[in-house]
């Protein structure tokens, strides 16, 4: 039983360091509510470091689409996009976590 609980407790640790590397991966700038992640599907090894998933490393064109009219149709994450340099058109998925914090991954 002490095992099961050790293995339990080092896979929770590991779960939660390997999120925290993601999310603090030199790729990665946060902001209040929304975060940068820049992929490059050219180096394919940058995207594994930071544990980026692969549809968004190699986005479907209705996944670019979808996050092209999100931008145009939500005013405050276009002003922030803006405000942190990002090339709108170069937004190619953006991903919404249950607290409502947005993942906008740019090419």
């Amino acid at each position: 039983m002490n095992k099961a609980f050790a293995l339990a407790v080092l896979m929770s640790a590991a779960a939660l360091g390997m999120a925290q590397a993601r999310d603090m991966g030199a790729m990665a700038k946060p902001a209040t509510d929304v975060a940068i992640v820049y992929t490059d599907p050219e180096i394919d090894n940058s995207a594994k470091r930071l544990d980026i998933p692969e549809s968004f490393v190699h986005p479907t064109q209705a996944m670019v689409n979808q996050a092209q009219a999100e931008i145009r149709h939500d005013p405050s994450l276009r002003a922030a996009l803006v405000g942190r340099n990002v090339e709108l058109n170069n937004v190619v998925a953006i991903d919404t976590a249950a607290d409502g914090s947005r993942t906008v991954y740019v090419r």
